[in-house]
C-alpha cells in the first residue's frame, strides 16, 4: 500500500468520523421524543450505528502515532504533540461556560471560574469529555509506541485480548445479568487489569489493523458483523439501559461497539483505498484539517441551533433531524474553516498549523 492511499483513507474515515459524531448529539434529543414510535427506532438506531465514530478517531491516532519513530521521543511529544491538544482543550474549555452562559442569562465571572477551576475533574462541556482520554493517550503514547514497536503480532493480539474481555465482555455481561451476579463479573480493582484499559485498546487496534492484510477479510462478513452487533448492541441498550451509561464509557464497555467499529473502521479503509475521484481526495484532504475544531465547536452550535429548528420548522420527524444535521454540520465547517485561515487564532483554537 502506497503511503498517499494509507493517509488518504485515514482523512477519508476522519471526516465522516466527525459527521457521524455531529448526528450523535443533533439526534439525541430525538431518541428521547415519540419513545416506541417507528421514526423514534429509525433515529435510535443510526444514532447507535453513529457510535463507531468515537473509537474510529482512536484507531486513527493508533495507525498514525504508532508508527512514527518520533512517538518515542518524550521531549518531541511533550513540546510538539501534547499542546497541539492541550491548549485548544483550555480555551474551548474556558469558551464553552462562557457560551452556556450567554445562552442561560446565567453568565458571570464566579460561574465561569467555578466551573474552569473543576477542569481536572469533570468537562466544562459535555462534548469535552473526549479530550481527557485523548490527552492520557498522547501523554502514555512514547511509552505504548516503544511496546509496540518491540511486540510481535501475537503479544500485540495478546494485550488486546485482554483488554477486550477485561474491559468489553466482562462488563457488558455484568449489566445484562442479574443484579446477584454483578459481583461475580467484576474484577477485583486490586487485580490492575484496567492497566491495558480504557481506549488504549483502540489505540494499540488501529496500530495492529495497519500490520495486517485486511484485503484478506470479506466485505460480506465484515458487513455481517458490523450490522449483527449493531442492531444487537442497539436491542440490548433499550433493554438494559445500564450498558449504555455515558458514565460508564460505554463505547469500551459496550463489547458490541469495540466489534462493530473494528469491522467498520476495515471497511471504511477499503473504501477509502478505492476511491480514484481527485475531486473527492481534495474534498476530504480539505476537510480533514478542519476535524478537530469542528469537535470542539459543534456541541456550542447546538446549544443554539436546535432550539431555534425546533420552533420554526413547520415538520418533525427524521426530515427534521437531518435539516439539523445539515445545519449544524455546515456552520461548524464554515466557522473553523474561516479559523483556519488565521494562523494564530487557528493553533490556539484548533492546534493546527495551515501550511
Amino acid at each position: 500500500m502506497n503511503n498517499h492511499k494509507r493517509i488518504f483513507y485515514l482523512d477519508f474515515i476522519r471526516v465522516i468520523a466527525i459527521f457521524l459524531v455531529i448526528f450523535i448529539h443533533v439526534s439525541a434529543i430525538d431518541t428521547t421524543l415519540h419513545v416506541g414510535s417507528t421514526q423514534w427506532q429509525i433515529t435510535k438506531i443510526i444514532n447507535y450505528f453513529a457510535h463507531i465514530s468515537v473509537p474510529l478517531f482512536f484507531m486513527i491516532s493508533g495507525s498514525l502515532l504508532l508508527n512514527i519513530k518520533k512517538t518515542k521521543s518524550i521531549s518531541y511529544t511533550w513540546k510538539q504533540r501534547i499542546p497541539r491538544v492541550v491548549i485548544p482543550f483550555i480555551l474551548w474549555s474556558i469558551i464553552s461556560p462562557i457560551v452556556v452562559g450567554i445562552y442561560a442569562h446565567s453568565l458571570s465571572a464566579h460561574n465561569v471560574a467555578a466551573s474552569v477551576k473543576m477542569m481536572l475533574y469533570q468537562p466544562t462541556s459535555p462534548t469535552l469529555w473526549f479530550m481527557y482520554p485523548l490527552i492520557g493517550i498522547y501523554i502514555l503514547s512514547p511509552i505504548i509506541r516503544t511496546f509496540v514497536e518491540s511486540a510481535n503480532r501475537e503479544m500485540l493480539w495478546y494485550v488486546t485480548l485482554i483488554w477486550l474481555v477485561t474491559n468489553s465482555l466482562l462488563p457488558s455481561l455484568a449489566n445484562v445479568m442479574p443484579k446477584n451476579w454483578v459481583d461475580a463479573l467484576t474484577i477485583y480493582p486490586v487485580a490492575q487489569f484496567y492497566l491495558v484499559g480504557g481506549f488504549t485498546g483502540y489505540f494499540i487496534l488501529g496500530y495492529l489493523l495497519t500490520k495486517i492484510d485486511i484485503h484478506e477479510l470479506s466485505n460480506i462478513w465484515l458487513w455481517i458483523v458490523a450490522l449483527v452487533a449493531g442492531f444487537a448492541g442497539n436491542y440490548v441498550s433499550e433493554v438494559f439501559p445500564k450498558i449504555f451509561d455515558a458514565f460508564n464509557g460505554y463505547y469500551v464497555t459496550s463489547i458490541f461497539i469495540p466489534i462493530m467499529s473494528v469491522a467498520a473502521f476495515i471497511l471504511l479503509q477499503k473504501w477509502g483505498e478505492r476511491i480514484n475521484s481527485t475531486g473527492v481526495i481534495r474534498t476530504f484532504e480539505f476537510l480533514s484539517p478542519l476535524v478537530f475544531g469542528i469537535y470542539l465547536i459543534h456541541n456550542l452550535l447546538i446549544l443554539y441551533m436546535e432550539p431555534w429548528f425546533m420552533s420554526v420548522l413547520p415538520f418533525g420527524g427524521l426530515a427534521a433531524t437531518f435539516i439539523r444535521y445539515i445545519a449544524v454540520a455546515a456552520a461548524s465547517t464554515l466557522i473553523i474553516w474561516i479559523i483556519s485561515l488565521i494562523p494564530g487564532l487557528n493553533y490556539l483554537l484548533t492546534g493546527s498549523r495551515k501550511k
